[in-house]
């Protein structure tokens, strides 16, 4: 590659993990931020794919490199997608160590993983050399690079309450992909996966050597700058299916109204009506699944909504209807609603829950509404905070849309009162609450859901610019500060992140307050200084003491009190 030149590219996997390429996470990148959600929808993803479409091609995202000329091998810093990339070289260990064929074995640990050869000087290296945080190396090397270390799963579990974020979530993932793929391993063939993902999995990825061109790029890709979208080729199609130019006039007015009122989130407020249409999970892009599932252009006689006027229409109709009930601009919505609204879609990392709502009110209007609003929230963050997948997850969300289309005004107790359609574990509900929850992605939810149950609802919530969690208790108090007095270490250890002890402030945190004691904490960083939620602030206030019984007493009403909702 000459100086200046931009390279790009869509590769295969097994030529992204070759010798062709070598990467570097270097010190400005962020840790590994995938949990959970983010590791079982990829890999559900994945197999979905293997399963109903082992030809076709599936793309995974794309990379920005920059190549290092300094090195006398291909070499690049990933400036986009390093989690994803990681999450691979986490999923390759996991099944290396799965798969009993020796030969398969060593096919993927080379991967990973350059052996050292003396005779042909051949240096030991990872695929990937983190140089951004302390431990990861030493952690790669006794879980992902040492064979058979994914199984090391007690070991594992250690680090959830790890301080590191980046070694608890790759520690969490290894076991959630293990989970995954032992499942797997009874019903398939895991070599054939693995092939599947080496031939037919594939990354777009772009490179420069020149570090100004890289960041350019970085940034064009996270505006999305793509000339076309799914939703002007929607557009296209149906301005087509229209009679008379009065129509085409009309129409594309009102889609560049709704276009401009959601801006880069228009094709996800069509994705939400492509859900309430469908109900099941996408599985491929928005205008594939307008075409397939709701046009049916193969077999028209099943199409749920024709191209042109009726189309408009509808989204016409559901934009009016997203403005009242998720802008919540319809008068007739009591606070108790709108505050719920707020905080959910404030703290909850997924909009799945928005195509009921929209749903029940397109039927009901608001008939009981915040009855619904209540069990549906309640429903979907007991199956998130209790680590149910997306995908059913999504398909809980789905049967709901199903029972509102089945049920009649006139018994709209069956659908509220239907325990088993908004049944979660509460046993494992109250168990996740009572955990260490600081870092954890439920976390600030958690506390903006109390804020809102312990408002007298006389205002609806609104206009946070900056929502942090604080610990009350510090996570490092000094060694003669009161703190050492009222907490024992096992107590300091035991209560720091859980929920008794964290709080939601609106301003950015002055870390140097942090470590205060608490009377100067209360009196100087929760109220005046740095503004404390109201709920958070009213219990401080009247605390004289933050000590292991206040801890214990607070605990289990905030327990009792997500619970009990």
């Amino acid at each position: 590659m000459s100086p200046g030149t931009i390279e790009a590219n869509k590769e295969i996997l097994q030529k992204i993990f070759s010798e062709d390429f070598w990467f570097i996470i270097p010190e400005y990148q962020r840790s590994y931020v995938w949990q959970t959600d983010n590791v079982t929808e990829l890999a559900e993803d994945l197999f979905f794919a293997f399963e109903n479409k082992p030809d076709s091609e599936y793309f995974l995202g794309s990379l920005v490199l920059k190549r290092l000329i300094s090195s006398s091998f291909p070499e690049y810093e990933v400036l986009d997608g390093q989690q994803r990339l990681t999450t691979f070289f986490i999923m390759m260990a996991v099944l290396r160590d799965l798969i009993p064929n020796e030969k398969a074995k060593g096919t993927i640990h080379k991967k990973i993983y350059q052996e050292e050869d003396i005779l042909e000087n051949v240096p030991a290296r990872m695929r990937i050399t983190y140089k951004i945080r302390d431990k990861v190396e030493d952690f790669i090397n006794d879980f992902i690079i040492l064979k058979d270390g994914t199984t090391k799963t007690e070991e594992l579990a250690q680090y959830s309450e790890s301080d590191n974020l980046s070694l608890m979530n790759m520690a969490n993932a290894i076991i959630v992909l293990r989970n995954f793929f032992v499942e797997k391993q009874e019903k398939i063939d895991l070599q054939q996966f693995v092939k599947f993902i080496f031939n037919k999995a594939l990354f777009i990825y772009v490179s420069t050597e020149n570090t100004e061109d890289a960041f350019r790029l970085f940034t064009i890709l996270n505006n999305r700058g793509i000339p076309l979208t799914n939703a002007d080729i929607l557009k296209s199609q149906n301005i087509g299916a229209l009679t008379s130019e009065k129509e085409v006039t009309k129409y594309a007015r009102i889609w560049e109204d709704i276009e401009g009122k959601h801006g880069e989130d228009f094709d996800r407020f069509l994705q939400f009506i492509r859900t309430i249409l469908v109900q099941e999970k996408a599985r491929t892009n928005l205008l594939e699944e307008f075409n397939d599932k709701i046009y049916y252009l193969k077999s028209p006689a099943k199409a749920k909504l024709k191209m042109g006027k009726e189309t408009f229409e509808l989204i016409n109709n559901y934009n009016g209807i997203y403005e009242d009930i998720i802008d919540l601009q319809d008068d007739a919505l009591s606070n108790e609603f709108k505050n719920l609204i707020t905080v959910m879609k404030i703290g909850l990392r997924s909009e799945d829950w928005i195509p009921p709502v929209m749903h029940y009110y397109a039927k009901f209007n608001t008939n009981k509404i915040d009855t619904f609003l209540k069990r549906l929230e309640y429903k979907f963050t007991g199956d998130w905070v209790c680590g149910i997948t997306p995908t059913l997850r999504l398909e809980a969300m789905n049967d709901i849309l199903k029972a509102i289309d089945n049920t009649d005004a006139s018994n709209l107790h069956e659908l509220l009162d239907n325990k088993k359609l908004f049944k979660i574990d509460d046993a494992d509900f109250r168990g996740y609450i009572k955990g260490n929850l600081y870092g954890r992605q439920c976390c600030r939810y958690l506390l903006l859901k109390i804020e809102c149950l312990l408002s007298d609802n006389t205002v609806h919530l609104s206009g946070y610019k900056y929502i942090t969690v604080e610990h009350v208790l510090p996570q490092n108090p000094k060694a003669k500060s009161q703190w050492r007095i009222d907490f024992t270490d096992e107590e300091r250890l035991a209560w720091t992140n859980k929920l008794a002890n964290l709080v939601l402030i609106s301003q950015k945190k002055n870390s140097a307050l942090g470590n205060l004691d608490f009377e100067e904490k209360k009196s100087t960083y929760l109220k005046k200084r740095i503004d404390a939620f109201h709920a958070n602030k009213v219990f401080i206030e009247k605390n004289k003491k933050w000590n292991p019984a206040t801890l214990e007493k607070r605990q289990e009403e905030l327990v009792d009190l997500l619970i009990g909702n």
